[in-house]
C-alpha cells in the first residue's frame, strides 16, 4: 500500500502586535441613513445652580416689576461678566456691566416689561423680553429683545443681546 503523501499545513500568522504609541480609535455612533459620526460627548454648564434655574429667577425677576437687578446679580452673575449689546458694544466686569446699566436707567423710564422663558440648553438660557419705556424727553417706545445667557458653574458669564430690526 502506498503512503500517502500529507500536505503541509498552512503557516500560521502571528498576531499583529499592536503598537503602544498608538492611541484607540474614537468610537463611532451610526448616523441615520448608515453614516458614522464621532460619539457625542455630554456638554454641561458645571457645578452650580442650572441654566435652569437661573433662567427661571431671571424670567420671575423680570416680570416681578422690580427696578433693581442688584438681588439678581449678586446671586448669579460673575464678576467676570461679558455683557454685549445688539450694537455690538461690549463691556467686561461686573462693575463695567452696572454703569452701562445706571447709564440706560438714567436715560430712560421703565413703563413696563414683560418677559417669557427661559429656552434651556446645556450651557445657557435665552429669554425674550419686551420692555414700554420712555426716554427722557421722549416719547413712548416699545423694544424687543431676546438676551441670551451663558452660565458656567452656577454663574452668568455672559450676556448678550439681540434686538429685533437692528
Amino acid at each position: 500500500m502506498a503512503k500517502k503523501s500529507k500536505k503541509p499545513a498552512p503557516a500560521r500568522k502571528s498576531p499583529a502586535k499592536k503598537s503602544p504609541t498608538k492611541k484607540p480609535a474614537a468610537k463611532k455612533s451610526a448616523k441615520p441613513g448608515g453614516a458614522s459620526r464621532l460619539a457625542p460627548k455630554p456638554v454641561s454648564s458645571g457645578k452650580g445652580a442650572t441654566p435652569g434655574e437661573i433662567g427661571a429667577a431671571v424670567v420671575a425677576h423680570l416680570n416681578s416689576g422690580a427696578m433693581s437687578d442688584t438681588p439678581l446679580w449678586d446671586k448669579f452673575w460673575s464678576d467676570a461678566i461679558e455683557s454685549i449689546e445688539g450694537s455690538g458694544t461690549g463691556w467686561t466686569g461686573r462693575k463695567a456691566m452696572e454703569a452701562k446699566c445706571a447709564e440706560f436707567m438714567g436715560a430712560n423710564e421703565i413703563l413696563g416689561c414683560r418677559a417669557s422663558g427661559p429656552f434651556v440648553g446645556a450651557t445657557g438660557f435665552a429669554v425674550h423680553i419686551e420692555i414700554e419705556l420712555k426716554p427722557k424727553g421722549g416719547e413712548v417706545m416699545h423694544m424687543k429683545e431676546v438676551a441670551v445667557y451663558t452660565v458656567k458653574n452656577g454663574k452668568v458669564v455672559r450676556e448678550e443681546f439681540m434686538y429685533a430690526g437692528c
